[in-house]
């Protein structure tokens, strides 16, 4: 049962009081327990021997979520109340689609704390979930069809920790999959059509380089598939810890503040992963780097792919992992 099941059968308390949280321990984490508070947000409730390191650190108050830490908590668990003292995140929005991704993160920020963790470790293991959310109130870093085209290779791929393992950390980076001397390159086409516009960079790399480029048709649908339900088929092949934050990290910072938006569009999954083929650099028509004048930069183009011949990755001469985990 996931944490959004768990956390739907939780009946929502009828008092209106902030520090009053309906809760279900999580018999996989016995320091935490999930609940609800009477405005139907999701809280998790972390609790660690106590340090005094709350009494240095600040509490967090972000569009989306609040932490509090060392909170004296009524807490009702199976008719029966108690109060304590906690660490506290909350989830500020019903939107369940947005819950299950915070509590996503959650499970992720569980993980990563030992069993019966310290005040400090608490709030050193918040730093990167803070983080996380932070990302949602700044500018978008990069298009919704680009990160859906993205994380529908790593959801299509034999191997999807291997390409997260290997996947841009900021979404501004050359190419979306860098391994020195294997790159992938991911473009995506809302017409159908597989004309994609190029860096110079990105068709012209180094001698010893091997650059795939992706190609990707993404129509957007009313019945398809959001970033989110990617993301949550991507999780569960996932086993690294790291590598679950780092797919949160990306996707909190290329959506920005228009996660709330972007996240409820969708794009049609069949045509996208029946469309996808991959593609040389070699093969490509472009401008070729000596035609560059040495103080030019920057130099962009289209280039239409519809005759140029796919390439089978099972056929490829490589000893690298990223193209082995397509």
């Amino acid at each position: 049962m996931s944490l959004l099941d768990v956390f739907l059968e939780i009946e929502i308390p009828k008092t209106e009081n902030l520090k009053l949280f309906n809760a279900t321990a999580l018999s996989d984490f016995p320091f935490a327990k999930i609940g609800v508070n009477y405005l139907g947000f999701p809280v998790i409730l972390i609790s660690s021997k106590f340090d005094q390191t709350h009494l240095s650190q600040k509490n967090i108050k972000l569009k989306y979520i609040e932490l509090t830490h060392n909170l004296e908590c009524k807490v009702s668990e199976n008719g029966k109340s108690k109060i304590d003292n906690f660490s506290v995140i909350v989830f500020k929005n019903n939107e369940e689609t947005l819950q299950n991704y915070f509590l996503g993160i959650a499970l992720s920020l569980l993980n990563s704390i030992s069993k019966k963790p310290t005040q400090r470790e608490v709030f050193e293991t918040f730093k990167n979930f803070v983080e996380i959310f932070r990302s949602l109130t700044e500018t978008p870093t990069k298009t919704i069809q680009g990160l859906w085209a993205e994380l529908i290779l790593i959801e299509q791929s034999k191997n999807p920790e291997t390409l997260i393992n290997y996947w841009h950390n900021i979404p501004e980076e050359k190419f979306d999959f860098n391994a020195d001397s294997e790159k992938i390159e991911v473009k995506s086409s809302s017409n159908l059509e597989r004309v994609h516009i190029f860096t110079a960079e990105q068709l012209n790399p180094p001698i010893n380089c091997q650059v795939i480029i992706a190609s990707i048709f993404t129509k957007q649908v009313s019945n398809g598939l959001t970033i989110l339900d990617l993301l949550d088929k991507i999780e569960k092949r996932l086993t690294d810890i790291e590598l679950r934050e780092k797919i949160f990290r990306i996707v909190s910072k290329t959506l920005g503040n228009n996660f709330e938006q972007t996240a409820k569009i969708k794009y049609d999954y069949e045509i996208a992963k029946n469309s996808l083929r991959f593609y040389q650099h070699q093969d490509i028509a472009k401008v070729e780097k000596i035609n560059i004048p040495n103080k030019v930069s920057e130099v962009k183009f289209k280039s239409d792919l519809t005759l140029v011949k796919s390439t089978d990755l099972t056929k490829l001469l490589v000893s690298g992992q990223l193209y082995k985990g397509i």
